[in-house]
């Protein structure tokens, strides 16, 4: 058997609370050492979720040699120094998103992975849920034929907190970082960087978007609404429309477990599926949802339930890479995640919206 491969956790905040125990269901990950900016805080930390080694600072996180890879799970504005200080020392990155503040940030971080020639990664979870990875199967198989657009959003109403990391411009807060990754991240798994960006938003009492919705447009025509929010209580899903009917990706955006599936009638010559679109629908053993959808109506989800709390999907297709040799994802390369970062800006920009240190 492979060695497991040696977490270091950078952060003893709720998302990295979330991580550890995601990574409780992954047999071939041990977590080794937690990071904090104090004893008492690393201690706390690692006493509650059994990790040995508890550093009082990153910076001695960062040295360790038991460790393999170091996840970051630090707000938004310390992604970047907290992940350049890894890598100078000699730690692959598991660095949750948004990767970085901006663009900029992103290219110095990218620069010095492929510098060193070391792992580096976006901590996108959403991409590696088995209903998303199932929903990119299902529009490869042309299931819902030529696909035209993406509709998405998330959005709660959060409790106004001038401080916490959702209001505070200084730790990157606002909607488009902290939720809208999340449907941006997905128009770009389906239909790759846009070339047109539209955009508006309504700024909070702190300076940061509270509501804000952005339209990508695509050279080949297809077009991407996407729309998230600190201050009401969006649908939080997405739907997906083509040519032949579309798929709705049930709430929560992030980790959704439900798929339906909606064609339009079958009956006509424009519309009658390929044999791969009923070999497919056959493997799922879906003959009732597929005679409801050729009616016209939505069936029952399909289900795809999540084993553990879907961060490890994401862990295990990290250390999948670090086994291979392999510096970067497939799933999620550099070049996409900094084509995202670029998107960011792009749609921020109209808004006159700059974070702390953006000239």
């Amino acid at each position: 058997m492979n060695p497991k491969i040696r977490w270091g956790i950078l952060s003893t905040g709720s998302i990295a609370d979330s991580f550890v125990r995601g990574l409780r269901f992954c047999p071939d990950a041990e977590i080794t050492a937690v990071g904090s900016r104090t004893a008492a805080a690393a201690d706390r930390f690692g006493a509650r979720h059994g990790i040995p080694r508890r550093h009082p600072s990153y910076e001695a996180l960062a040295a360790d040699p038991n460790v393999d890879i170091v996840y970051i799970g630090t707000p938004h504005n310390l992604h970047c120094p907290n992940t350049l200080m890894c890598l100078e020392a000699g730690k692959p990155v598991l660095c949750e998103k948004p990767f970085a503040l901006n663009a900029g940030q992103a290219e110095r971080m990218i620069a010095a992975a492929r510098s060193r020639r070391l792992f580096l990664m976006e901590a996108m979870w959403m991409r590696f849920i088995p209903a998303i990875r199932e929903l990119r199967r299902l529009l490869a198989d042309g299931v819902i034929g030529d696909v035209r657009m993406l509709e998405a959003d998330f959005g709660f109403p959060a409790p106004f907190d001038p401080h916490g990391r959702l209001f505070d411009p200084a730790l990157g807060g606002g909607a488009l970082l902290d939720l809208g990754i999340y449907p941006i991240s997905l128009a770009f798994w389906l239909f790759g960087p846009p070339s047109r960006v539209e955009s508006l938003a309504v700024l909070g009492r702190t300076g940061v978007d509270e509501k804000s919705a952005a339209l990508f447009g695509y050279e080949n025509g297809r077009l991407a609404v996407l729309h998230f929010t600190l201050a009401a209580d969006a649908p939080s899903g997405a739907v997906v429309m083509g040519t032949h009917g579309r798929i709705h990706v049930h709430p929560p955006i992030y980790r959704p477990e439900r798929l339906s599936l909606v064609l339009k009638n079958l009956s006509g010559p424009a519309s009658k599926p390929r044999p791969d679109w009923l070999r497919r629908l056959g493997r799922l053993s879906l003959p009732a949802p597929l005679r409801k959808a050729a009616a016209g109506h939505r069936d029952r989800p399909l289900a795809f339930p999540i084993r553990g709390n879907g961060y490890n999907y994401e862990a295990q297709e990290v250390m999948r890479c670090l086994r291979d040799g392999r510096l970067e994802s497939a799933d999620i390369p550099l070049d996409e995640t900094l084509d995202i970062m670029r998107t960011l800006d792009r749609v921020r920009a109209p808004w006159g919206l700059k974070y702390p240190g953006e000239a």
